[in-house]
């Protein structure tokens, strides 16, 4: 399956897959190439647990499967992201949230726990680095893996 930008489709997407909360990030690939905004990309490769699929049960009770999603933001205007030893990017234990930012989509891989909004993002206090993307196109795959 690949989704678009529609915001329904998105407001689908997070649903699906539970907001992506310890969501396990296993590869970002950045293409910035020279002199043209528009070919610049930034794909992500994400493993999370998915309400579409029955999960294994037994002991540790998961009710849903795993699945691996590629999300793909294209026209990238601005981004950071970076791992430390003490904030790690690995495991979102927030998940993730997307949204419209002036006509542009927002990738925020650190919301917090707090309510979330595009247009309060910048001004959203943080303990760590910030970690987002701001692109003008968002799409995404969803696999049955292979997981790393």
């Amino acid at each position: 399956m690949v989704g678009s930008g529609d915001p329904v489709v998105i407001a689908e997407f997070l649903d699906r897959f539970l907001g992506f909360e310890d969501g396990v990030l296993t590869g970002i690939s950045i293409v910035l190439p020279r002199g043209d905004t528009e070919g610049r990309q930034i794909e992500l490769r994400i493993q999370a647990m998915d309400r579409t699929s029955p999960g294994q049960g037994g002991p540790s009770g998961r009710l849903f499967g795993w699945k691996l999603v590629r999300i793909c933001l294209r026209g990238v205007r601005e981004y950071s992201l970076s791992e430390t030893a003490r904030y790690p990017l690995q495991v979102l234990s927030d998940g993730l949230k997307v949204g419209l930012l002036d006509d542009q989509f927002l990738l925020d891989l650190e919301p917090g726990p707090d309510d979330w909004s595009p247009a309060a993002f910048r001004d959203a206090p943080v303990s760590g680095p910030r970690q987002y993307v701001i692109a003008k196109n968002f799409s995404f795959e969803v696999s049955d893996g292979p997981f790393i």
